[in-house]
């Protein structure tokens, strides 16, 4: 009698493990690793604090009544007054630290307004044109 040899090698379940945990372990890194962005974290909070004030200007357009968004440095904190307020994503400061409120009309215009957003000495700047209302991020 003939003994076949054990199977050597490893099983389909246990590859799609190991590339499900080197799948787990390369997402953790990417996102809070060494080769973390800086840049993409203050960006992507420049396009949160942009999106809300785009959403106060429609609000301004939609009641036909004027809305105020206000930025708090002190408190940490943004959103349209009365209405929810946010909190300032960590390590994220405004820069020349002092409270500012823009107005949009229900006309779509609003106040000028230039609102810098600094992290670790980079700066991403938020715009308001007084003519259209449109909000703008310039930055890193």
């Amino acid at each position: 009698m003939r003994n076949s040899p054990p199977d050597s090698g490893f099983t389909l379940i246990e590859m799609i493990v190991v590339v499900l945990i080197l799948g787990l372990i390369g997402t953790v890194l990417l996102t809070r690793g060494p080769l973390h962005s800086i840049t993409l974290d203050l960006r992507g909070a420049g396009q949160q604090l942009a999106s809300a004030m785009r959403q106060t200007r429609m609000r301004a357009i939609a009641s036909g009544t004027a809305a105020f968004f206000t930025i708090d440095p002190a408190r940490g904190d943004y959103g349209a007054v009365p209405g929810t307020r946010q909190a300032l994503p960590n390590g994220v400061a405004l820069a020349g630290g002092s409270t500012t409120r823009v107005v949009f009309y229900p006309d779509g215009s609003a106040s000028v307004a230039r609102i810098g957003l600094v992290e670790r000495g980079r700066q991403v700047t938020l715009r308001t044109s007084w003519l259209t209302g449109a909000v703008t991020v310039d930055g890193p």
